[in-house]
C-alpha cells in the first residue's frame, strides 16, 4: 500500500470530514506568478511540512464559531501571503517550475473526532495514527498541486488545527511567520502589525549570477521526470518509527552548555597556547546531545562515519541581505561530519560533536552559498542516511506564542511530518527558556535514546 492510500485509511479511522470549502484571499493581489529560487526548487521532491496545533477549549469556545473565525483571518492574512494560496506548476517548454496565484485558494477541511485532547497534548509519546489524522491531505505527487491546506478538528474536550504546506514555498522561519501573521489576524484583527510587517515574496532579491539557470538544474537533479515527482528517496516508511517528545528546561540547557564548555577549557588548558575556546550556542549544544545520542543508540562504533545535518538560515548573511519577511526558502544544508564514530563515544564525544558542529557552521558563514551547487546537493544524496543524524526546525521557532489564535497557546505543538530514522525537531517550548525536542526513530532505539538525552 502507498504511502498516499496509507494515510487516506489512517484518516478516515480515526476522524469524520464534516464540511470542505476553499478559503480564498480577502484580496487578490496583482501578482499571478512567483518564480522558484535555486534554494526552493530543491524541495519539490519532499512530503509537505504538517503540524499539529492542539487547544484546550471552554463551553464557550463554540466549534463552528472558531471555524468562522479561523477561516476569516485566514483570508485576511493569505491576502498578504499570496504564494501560499497558489498551485504549485511545471512549464514542460522552459523547464522552469513556478507558483500561479492566478485562481488563489486553499482547502479547509472542517472535521470532528472522538480523541481527548488532553491526553493527545500530555503523552509522551506520539500517537501517530491520530496526529495523521488531524491534519490534512496535501498530494503534490503531480503537478500542478497546492502548497497549503488546512483542518479544524473538533475534538473531545477542545481543538486540533492541521496544517500541511508545501516546503518549495516557505522554509520554517516563513512558515512561523506565517502563523503569526494568521493567528494576529485572528486575535487583533489583522495580519500586519507594527510588530509584524508585511511579506515579501519577489525571488530576485535573492542575488546569484546563475540563479535561474541553477534553480532549473536543481529541478532536475530532484525531479528528472516532472510534472510527475518521483524522488530517490522512498518515504513511505517513516510512520512506521517510534516517536517521542522531550522538554529540556532552562536549567537543563544551562547545565549542558557548562559541561560542553568545561570539557572544553580542561582540555584547551592542557594543551597549553590553545586559542580559548568559543562557548557553544543552545542549538550547537542541543545538536551535539543529539548526535551523540544518535551514535550510542544505534550502536555505532569504531570504523563507522557519521553525519550530523542541520539547515542554517541565511537571510542575515547574504550579500545584500535578505529581511526576515522574505516568504520563500532562504536556507542552506550544514553538513558536520566524524569519520570515527568511536570519536562521540566517552565523556569527551559531546565535546567533539559540538566542534564539529561549530566547524559546520563557520563553514556556512565564510561562505554561505557555497553548499547551493548541485555538486553539494548530489554528495548529499550519496551519504548513508542509515548513519546520519538529522536536527531541524529551531528553538528561536517561538511555536506556542505563534499560534495563539484569541483563545489561548496551543497545549501542544508537533511537527508530524518527520521523515528521518534519527531526525530531532527543536522548537521553542511552552516555558520561558524551555526547548521542545521531538524525536522520531527506530522504535528499536528509542529507549537507549531517551537515557542518552535525559540521563
Amino acid at each position: 500500500m502507498g504511502e498516499a492510500s496509507s494515510d487516506a485509511a489512517a484518516k478516515a479511522a480515526a476522524v469524520r470530514a464534516v464540511a470542505v470549502s476553499r478559503v480564498a484571499p480577502s484580496v487578490l493581489g496583482e501578482v499571478q506568478r512567483v518564480e522558484l529560487s535555486f534554494f526552493d526548487s530543491p524541495w519539490v521532491v519532499l512530503p509537505p511540512i504538517q503540524r499539529v496545533f492542539l487547544y484546550e477549549l471552554g463551553d464557550a469556545d463554540g466549534f463552528p464559531a472558531v471555524v468562522e473565525r479561523l477561516k476569516r483571518a485566514l483570508a485576511d492574512t493569505l491576502a498578504h501571503y499570496l504564494p501560499l494560496a497558489g498551485m504549485l506548476e511545471y512549464a514542460v517548454e522552459t523547464g522552469d517550475a513556478f507558483v500561479d496565484c492566478t485562481h488563489a485558494g486553499v482547502a479547509f477541511l472542517e472535521a470532528e473526532g472522538d480523541m481527548d485532547v488532553r491526553r493527545l497534548a500530555g503523552d509522551e509519546a506520539h500517537d501517530i495514527v491520530a496526529f495523521l489524522s488531524l491534519v490534512p491531505e496535501l498530494d503534490a505527487r503531480v503537478l500542478p498541486a497546492p502548497v497549503l491546506s488546512v483542518q479544524a478538528t473538533r475534538l473531545s474536550g477542545g481543538l486540533a488545527v492541521g496544517l500541511s504546506v508545501h516546503h518549495v514555498v516557505a522554509d520554517g522561519c516563513a512558515v512561523w511567520r506565517f502563523m503569526e501573521a494568521w493567528s494576529s489576524a485572528s486575535r487583533e484583527g489583522s495580519p500586519v502589525t507594527k510588530v509584524l510587517g508585511p511579506p515579501h515574496y519577489g525571488r530576485e532579491v535573492i542575488q546569484h549570477p546563475n540563479g535561474d539557470e541553477l534553480a532549473r538544474d536543481m529541478l532536475k537533479t530532484v525531479a528528472p521526470n516532472l510534472p510527475v515527482v518521483r524522488g530517490q528517496y522512498d518515504f513511505s516508511q517513516r510512520f512506521l518509527r517510534a516517536r517521542r517528545t522531550f522538554y529540556l528546561g532552562a536549567d537543563d540547557i544551562r547545565s549542558l552548555r557548562r559541561r560542553i564548555d568545561d570539557l572544553a577549557s580542561a582540555e584547551s588548558a592542557a594543551g597549553g597556547d590553545a586559542p580559548k575556546p568559543k562557548p557553544v550556542s543552545t542549538f550547537v549544544a542541543l545538536a551535539a546531545l543529539s548526535w551523540t545520542a544518535f551514535v550510542r543508540s544505534k550502536g555505532l562504533g569504531a570504523g563507522d562515519d557519521t553525519y550530523l545535518m542541520f539547515l542554517a538560515d541565511l537571510r542575515s548573511r547574504l550579500d545584500p541581505p535578505v529581511s526576515e519577511a522574505y516568504l520563500g526558502n532562504c536556507v542552506r544544508a550544514c553538513l558536520a561530519s566524524c569519520a570515527d564514530a568511536a570519536d562521540l563515544l566517552g565523556q569527551s564525544g559531546i565535546l567533539r560533536a559540538a566542534r564539529a558542529v561549530q566547524a559546520a557552521v563557520a563553514e556556512m558563514e565564510a561562505a554561505p552559498l557555497s553548499g547551493t551547487d548541485k555538486g553539494w546537493m548530489q554528495m548529499l544524496m550519496r551519504l548513508p542516511f542509515q548513519r546520519m543524524t538529522n536536527v531541524a526546525a529551531s528553538p528561536r521557532f517561538r511555536a506556542y506564542e505563534a499560534a495563539d489564535f484569541g483563545f489561548g497557546k496551543p497545549g501542544r505543538v508537533e511537527l508530524v511530518s518527520m521523515n528521518h530514522d534519527g531526525e530531532m525537531v527543536l522548537v521553542g517550548g511552552r516555558r520561558e527558556g524551555e526547548v521542545q525536542a521531538s524525536v522520531s526513530i527506530d522504535p528499536a532505539h528509542m529507549d537507549a535514546f531517551k537515557a542518552c538525552i535525559l540521563g
